[in-house]
């Protein structure tokens, strides 16, 4: 008896340490990459040294965002073809209140605890809050830019570029006289603006003409299956790739984060000057994504929170090293389909929607940003700078790219639309890696809980695929079932097909 317990016991210690093995070497290689950090920083390594550390992270940076473009409309296209016109207005509608509401939330959230904490006061600046500032970006021209990437003319084009209106100006000179004599001075001059573009991945257009083509070829049901056969296809191909690439991480991780302590210069001197700001930032994004998202979690879906979170812990890791929730879509797929019971049809659809505009945290560090600059800069904080702050950063966190430091861009925009010159937030650099990785995580948590949210409410009112159901609706969606087939005979099927790994589903 005391041999079968043992052999049990061992048994499981395998299985743990397989489900999990990959975790364990990313956790092992974050310790070698602070190592090779600290121990090279003090021989002061040369430019060209410090690229080579980091070349490993970079390509799998690089190798990672190749995939997600293809991934992104091949998934969005194979989930909204499998839903009717009204269970995909359904799901499309509840997906965007969701996310609408919450990046409405967090810049409240960020309001009140800059007006209570008031991170700016007594931090000097040598930025003159009077300098004119020459290339003031417009609000409804924010807005308008907006729209005009929701309706991309290039299919192509949004693959690697969104318009953005663009600004020329013409020099003019301004004669001024105060009764004794006659003073020139030139002056710059809005001549005209005109739509340009911005080197960055339309996605929001691409997911929102995906879901049109996903819909049309639905509709036209026989002579469609040949079209939408061929983007489930790719889905999976993709999904197969990046379960190989993705066993690169250790090293990637590895390579980022020695790069990053080598340079990083004067970390403690910058915590001291920005402290109270880098609390505030964290002080709202702890509240909102370990607070109040699991409130929402536990009355919607009546399940622990923090066991979910830890369901998606591979996803957390990987939006750390990448500072990028769409990179990390392949693995919430992953994640929310064969660890949640998530239907696929909506994870799909919902989780790349999401990526996109989803940007709670992101949203509460702008808001922060813009406050404690104006704070700095000696301005009283009133009603209408803060209705126009939360206003401009819920709708600007519409058009964020999903690229590290995006939101960083979207405080320097933000700002000229405020008046106030572009270099007040030179110092906020600083602290960029930091508070990046924070709030993308933050905006991952927020995300994945959408996703089940919107499941829990519209997942019963999708054609359900059981076991009577055709073969070619069960390879397309083999994860599809109730909890107790999931658990006890999907997951072991995708622990052996992906031999990935697994936290918090069996505990």
């Amino acid at each position: 008896m005391d041999e079968l317990e043992n052999k049990t016991c061992r048994q499981k210690c395998y299985w743990w340490l397989k489900q999990n093995l990959l975790v364990i070497l990313t956790l092992v290689a974050c310790g070698v990459g602070f190592l090779i950090g600290l121990l090279v920083e003090p021989a002061d390594p040369s430019p060209s040294a410090i690229m080579w550390i980091g070349m490993p992270g970079e390509l799998y940076i690089r190798m990672l965002k190749m995939t997600i473009v293809p991934l992104v409309v091949c998934s969005v296209i194979a989930g909204t073809a499998k839903m009717d016109p009204r269970t995909n207005g359904k799901v499309s509608g509840s997906s965007m209140a969701f996310i609408m509401l919450t990046n409405f939330l967090t810049p409240l959230i960020a309001a009140a605890l800059s007006y209570i904490i008031k991170p700016g006061e007594g931090v000097e600046t040598d930025v003159d809050p009077d300098k004119e500032i020459e290339n003031v970006m417009q609000t409804e021209d924010i807005f308008a830019d907006l729209l005009r990437n929701i309706v991309p003319d290039n299919l192509i084009a949004s693959c690697f570029q969104q318009a953005q209106t663009k600004y020329d100006y013409k020099e003019k000179t301004v004669v001024t006289s105060n009764g004794t004599h006659n003073s020139t001075e030139t002056v710059k001059e809005l001549k005209r603006k005109y739509v340009g573009s911005a080197g960055s991945t339309n996605v929001l257009g691409l997911i929102i003409v995906s879901v049109v083509f996903g819909v049309g070829g639905a509709a036209m049901k026989e002579d469609g299956k040949p079209f939408l056969n061929f983007f489930k296809s790719a889905t999976d191909i993709i999904l197969k790739v990046l379960r190989v690439l993705i066993w690169s991480t250790p090293i990637g991780v590895a390579s980022l984060i020695a790069k990053t302590i080598l340079t990083t210069k004067d970390v403690e001197e910058t915590f001291r000057k920005l402290g109270m700001y880098a609390l505030t930032v964290e002080v709202g994004l702890v509240f909102w994504g370990f607070i109040v998202i699991p409130l929402v979690f536990l009355v919607v879906r009546r399940a622990n929170p923090f066991r979910f979170y830890g369901t998606i812990i591979p996803s957390i890791m990987i939006v750390i090293v990448t500072a990028s929730t769409m990179i990390a879509l392949p693995e919430s797929f992953h994640s929310l389909e064969t660890k949640n019971n998530c239907d696929p049809r909506i994870s799909r659809l919902v989780a790349p929607l999401s990526a996109t505009i989803g940007r709670a945290g992101s949203v509460l560090y702008i808001t922060c940003s813009c406050f404690f600059i104006i704070q700095t800069l000696g301005r009283d904080v009133n009603a209408a700078d803060i209705i126009l702050v939360v206003l401009l950063a819920w709708i600007s966190a519409l058009a964020i790219p999903s690229v590290a430091g995006a939101s960083l861009v979207t405080v320097l925009i933000l700002l000229t639309a405020l008046n106030i010159p572009g270099e007040a937030a030179a110092m906020l650099f600083a602290l960029e890696f930091f508070l990046d990785r924070s709030r993308s995580v933050v905006n991952l948590l927020t995300q994945l809980t959408g996703v089940m949210v919107v499941d829990k409410f519209c997942a019963a009112s999708l054609p359900k695929l059981t076991p009577d159901s055709s073969e070619k609706e069960k390879l397309a969606y083999p994860n599809i079932g109730t909890m107790e087939a999931n658990v006890n005979h999907g997951f072991e099927k995708d622990t052996k097909d992906f031999q990935f790994y697994d936290i918090g589903t069996r505990m």
